[in-house]
């Protein structure tokens, strides 16, 4: 598709220029085919724009738009001429268009509160105008559904002004996003989906209001069963200008006014209001969101296009009105406010820092990134594929046993295998492989949260990785050791002691575990309390494990798309918490006090 379409970005533009690229005439019927449109063309369930395609030359009464091989096409009656090549004018006729996004935001707003009411209820087909029908279509049995305690769904969305967001996202983000797909979708471009609040996201390529608070009056009539089918059928009520400010009026005052006056009847009766009242809260009441302002206002989006200018100016000026009666009045009420004496000395606020984890997460990052390292992120959430499956790990391995590892509910895919919330950051490394397009050089730091399932003095279920991950020609164990002897002096200080022990990791051959040594015990294991001797309960040895690290074994390189006879690489990954509670004079006993939240503890770093 070579149009570029407007309306997915904006639905409240009403006027844009844009140039011609076709023209097709048949019958009598004239066609354009332009390179953007902000008018929607009729489908899923949604009527067509109308407007005008006013030329130098000529104009297209717009009637209709629909697709034609993917291209909207704009049909209508043409005075004079228009060529290909000709800078356009679109103008959409925006009280068709604003009633048609009232439709259709009702339709998504039903939708929503059906399944408030019925959880499990699987929305599958809706009309919104089209054929003057409106109905949301439901493969579940809705026969013992309550078709008021709907309505009281739909009224409780509507006045809760609920924002609703679109967002462009591709087939494959929807599919990781596990968003429910009503039908089949094109998986070759770029896909609009919408949000009511925070209820879930569907695709979805109408037009739509901001708020659900725009919405006109919302009337459920009936669930009828169709084809198989159930259907919740709806109105949208025109909004009763004369109802709306006698309502507003009444609130304020009994006092009863001629109806084609009622605009500036209800901003007197206002502005008589306020000058009797004072306090603090005027600013809301009259100015809030839900103030009166607000109120009164409502009657612009039903008001005739030939009263709406003049309306508008009134409300502009009343506005400016209430702003400057309410300034005065705070400004009064401060004045004669208890007196005080500017000269005395203040109380100083409180000022934050960042949590100890961060701190310690940036000086990593700033210590790797002295020697080439960039820094990344990948999920923390992620398949199954990337965090056992592309490193070596076979499907019996214990890592990959639910008593060890977080297993999320949710469906298996048939390539990638279960989601799990990410045991380490290693799934990071063939995600960067894949990055890169498998052309190394390779030099990664990529930070994040882990989980597993132990937890104890110096184990949380949830805690920090940084891997680190260096892939090139001639890497060896000498390029870790230094690596690691690096990072051990630039975080620490001088004299750190440190140590590998070999060890076994799917994904790397050789394999070690890294040691640094314990602070708290100077590397004896042992620690005095009270004149006795015990054992340091924190590192239980002398020394700390901190993590893993390796050579990167073959296979793994194979999964990235990486030739292990040309490319060799090592690989390490140590937990941030664990890495940070060796600091000197820290005297950090408890991992778990990090994520304690008491601020005696927190506000001392």
């Amino acid at each position: 598709m070579n149009t570029e379409l407007i309306y997915l970005h904006d639905a409240y533009l009403r006027e844009v220029t844009a140039r011609v690229v076709n023209i097709l005439e048949e019958n009598n019927q004239f066609s354009a085919i332009l390179d953007k449109t902000i008018f929607y063309p009729q489908g899923g369930g949604q009527p067509s724009d109308q407007g005008e395609i006013i030329g130098l030359s000529g104009t297209l009464e717009v009637n209709h738009v629909s697709y034609n091989n993917g291209e909207p096409l704009h049909k209508g009656h043409l005075t004079g001429t228009l060529k290909i090549g000709d800078e356009v004018q679109l103008r959409c006729n925006w009280d068709l268009r604003y009633t048609h996004m009232q439709w259709h935001t009702a339709g998504h707003i039903v939708d929503q509160a059906v399944k408030n009411v019925l959880p499990d209820a699987d929305s599958i087909d809706g009309n919104h105008g089209i054929g003057k029908k409106m109905y949301i279509e439901f493969a579940t049995d809705l026969s013992k559904v309550d078709l008021s305690k709907i309505q009281e769904q739909t009224d409780r969305i509507v006045k809760m002004s609920l924002s609703i967001s679109t967002e462009m996202i591709t087939f494959d983000e929807l599919i990781k996003r596990k968003i429910k797909l009503p039908f089949d979708l094109p998986q070759n471009k770029s896909l609009r989906t919408v949000q009511i609040g925070q209820y879930p996201v569907m695709p979805d390529g109408g037009t739509h209001l901001k708020l659900t608070d725009e919405s006109q009056p919302i009337t459920i009539t009936q669930i009828i069963q169709k084809d198989g089918g159930w259907r919740v059928v709806y109105e949208v009520n025109k909004m009763d200008v004369k109802k709306l400010l006698t309502q507003v009026v009444e609130e304020l005052s009994p006092i009863s006014f001629d109806s084609s006056k009622q605009l500036p009847n209800s901003i007197e009766l206002i502005k008589s209001q306020l000058k009797t009242e004072t306090g603090p809260d005027l600013r809301i009441k009259y100015l809030g969101k839900k103030g009166l302002f607000n109120q009164v206002s409502q009657v612009l989006k039903v008001l005739d296009p030939r009263e709406r200018k003049e309306a508008g100016q009134k409300l502009n000026e009343f506005k400016t009105y209430l702003e400057q009666e309410i300034l005065n009045k705070e400004q009064s009420t401060n004045a004669k406010s208890t007196w005080i004496d500017l000269t005395a000395p203040g109380i100083e606020p409180k000022v934050g820092h960042i949590h100890p984890v961060s701190q310690a997460m940036e000086e990593i990052t700033h210590i790797f990134e002295q020697i080439g390292f960039t820094r990344v992120r990948y999920p923390e959430v992620d398949w199954d594929h990337y965090v056992f499956e592309a490193l070596n790990m076979p499907p019996d391995h214990p890592a990959r046993d639910e008593w060890e590892t977080f297993f999320m509910d949710a469906p298996i895919d048939q390539k990638m295998g279960k989601i799990v919330l990410t045991t380490h950051t290693s799934n990071g490394q063939v995600r960067e492989m894949e990055r890169l397009n498998s052309q190394p050089p390779i030099r990664m730091i990529n930070m994040g949260r882990c989980y597993r399932r132990q937890q104890d003095a110096t184990h949380t279920q949830m805690f920090h990785q940084f891997e680190g991950l260096v892939v090139d020609k001639g890497i060896n164990i000498q390029h870790l050791k230094g690596t690691l002897d690096y990072f051990a002096e630039q975080f620490y200080g001088p004299g750190t002691k440190s140590r590998i022990r070999p060890f076994h990791f799917q994904f790397t051959e050789p394999s070690f575990e890294v040691d640094f040594s314990c602070h708290l015990c100077d590397g004896t294991g042992q620690v005095k309390v009270d004149a006795e001797v015990t054992k340091c309960k924190f590192c239980k040895s002398g020394w700390h494990e901190v993590g893993g690290a390796g050579m990167v074994h073959p296979n793994v390189l194979k999964a990235g798309g990486i030739d292990p006879n040309i490319y060799t690489g090592f690989a390490f990954g140590w937990g941030v918490e664990r890495t940070y509670t060796l600091k000197k004079g820290l005297n950090i006993d408890d991992i778990r006090l990090l994520y304690s939240g008491d601020m005696r503890f927190l506000e001392q770093f």
